[in-house]
């Protein structure tokens, strides 16, 4: 079978965890994949626009109470903001991003960026309650979108509202 037949087709990668690769999707596309019943937007490996040059920023570089004026560059960190704050910064937000949708608070264990496999999914299940976790490549290139709830992948699959054959 060839690979590109994987391509906007649900399949599962692991016991109770399914994936769908998009095919040339952007940041539009979450505007179809958020919903308002799931708390919080968890963007982890985010980096600032620019970032591969040196910018003056006002970072708490030992402490989160005292901030410094430095010049900075490579700057990458995790935020978690409100389904619906989230909403508000999509037209903000260029090409590329990684994001999980999540209902509870993640522990400060959990690091989606060290975490790989069945276990990360099975953790973000157990520990956040996650409907979906999102990869979006900078270039336009194929993305992952990966849940536990088939049914709501599929949901997205049967959504007449998305043009499969030309992802936004």
């Amino acid at each position: 079978m060839d690979w590109r037949e994987n391509i906007n087709t649900l399949k599962e990668i692991y016991t109770g965890h399914f994936q769908i690769i998009l095919d040339f999707a952007t940041v539009d596309f979450l505007k179809f994949v958020l919903l308002d019943e799931y708390k919080y937007v968890w963007v982890y490996s985010h980096k600032t626009k620019g970032s591969l040059e040196w910018k003056s920023y006002q970072l708490p570089l030992f402490d989160n109470e005292n901030y410094h004026q430095v010049l900075a560059r490579h700057i990458s960190f995790d935020f978690i903001v409100p389904t619906n704050d989230f909403r508000s910064l999509l037209p903000n937000i260029g090409p590329g991003i990684t994001l999980i949708q999540l209902n509870e608070l993640p522990k400060y264990y959990l690091n989606p960026a060290n975490i790989k496999g069945k276990s990360r999914y099975d953790l973000l299940l157990k520990e956040c309650d996650y409907l979906f976790e999102i990869d979006l490549p900078c270039a336009t290139d194929y993305g992952t979108l990966v849940s536990s709830n088939r049914q709501f992948l599929q949901s997205l699959l049967d959504n007449k509202d998305i043009n499969w054959n030309n992802l936004p």
